[in-house]
């Protein structure tokens, strides 16, 4: 995993496109520095997905006490990694099941910081929204589909006698 110090975690956020940057608080980055590197020493010998939530469940004060930038990064490094279970880490991490949100130990642990990752997960697939409307449609296609619309909306408008 890479660095979550405070340096790193400026230069990185210096690297980001405007509108990931957007969902992230740079102010963040200097505090939960000590939770961050106990989690990326902790972090270097898993096996699976599996031991990665029960360390997010060991540990949600420090994951809240991380901020978003650095749960992100985390997020980001898990599904990067090569975990078979890893979809199953992300779905445990970020919507856990409801009787899991209101057990003790282990479970009731991820059900504390899960709500922070799917807040943050939100927040950056928000940002991205934008970015990804314009792949899918270009400037042409939106401009026909925008008049068909219009032509529609017309003829619904002459079909009921008035407006719509």
């Amino acid at each position: 995993m890479t660095k979550l110090d405070k340096d790193s975690m400026s230069v990185w956020y210096g690297l980001l496109p405007a509108d990931v940057a957007s969902c992230i608080e740079i102010s963040e980055l200097g505090e939960g520095e000590s939770e961050a590197t106990a989690i990326v020493g902790a972090i270097k010998g898993f096996k699976n997905g599996e031991d990665v939530v029960g360390f997010v469940a060991q540990n949600p004060e420090r994951f809240l006490t991380i901020g978003r930038a650095r749960r992100l990064r985390f997020l980001a490094w898990l599904m990067a990694g090569n975990y078979p279970d890893k979809g199953m880490a992300l779905q445990a991490l970020a919507n856990p099941d409801d009787e899991e949100q209101g057990s003790e130990g282990a479970a009731g642990g991820v059900g504390k910081v899960a709500p922070y990752f799917k807040e943050d997960i939100l927040a950056l697939v928000e940002a991205l929204g934008p970015r990804a409307a314009r792949r899918i449609v270009d400037v042409g296609t939106l401009a026909a589909v925008t008049g068909a619309a219009y032509e529609v909306a017309g003829e619904l408008e002459m079909r009921s006698g008035g407006g719509l």
